[in-house]
């Protein structure tokens, strides 16, 4: 059986949630302010533009709410 403690690097990064939002395209966690819902991923594009599950547009800078990430690629 492999000893799971010897890899040579982590399975996951480990992502903190933050008030400070995004300052760079990428994959990112949002969660609400209240929590009102389940954190979900979005798309922050170069504009500083993300898109909500519903379909509508919002600037990152209107947000309020938690931010985790950016959320790196998976090796292949």
């Amino acid at each position: 059986m492999a000893n799971l403690n010897s890899c040579e690097e982590p399975l996951m990064s480990t992502y903190r949630w933050s008030t400070d939002k995004p300052t760079q395209p990428g994959w990112y966690w949002f969660r609400g302010k209240a929590h009102e819902a389940d954190a979900f991923i979005v798309l922050v594009d170069e504009a500083g533009q993300f898109q909500w599950p519903d379909g509508g547009f919002q600037e990152v800078s209107l947000a309020r709410g938690e931010w985790a990430g950016p959320i790196q690629e998976p090796d292949e």
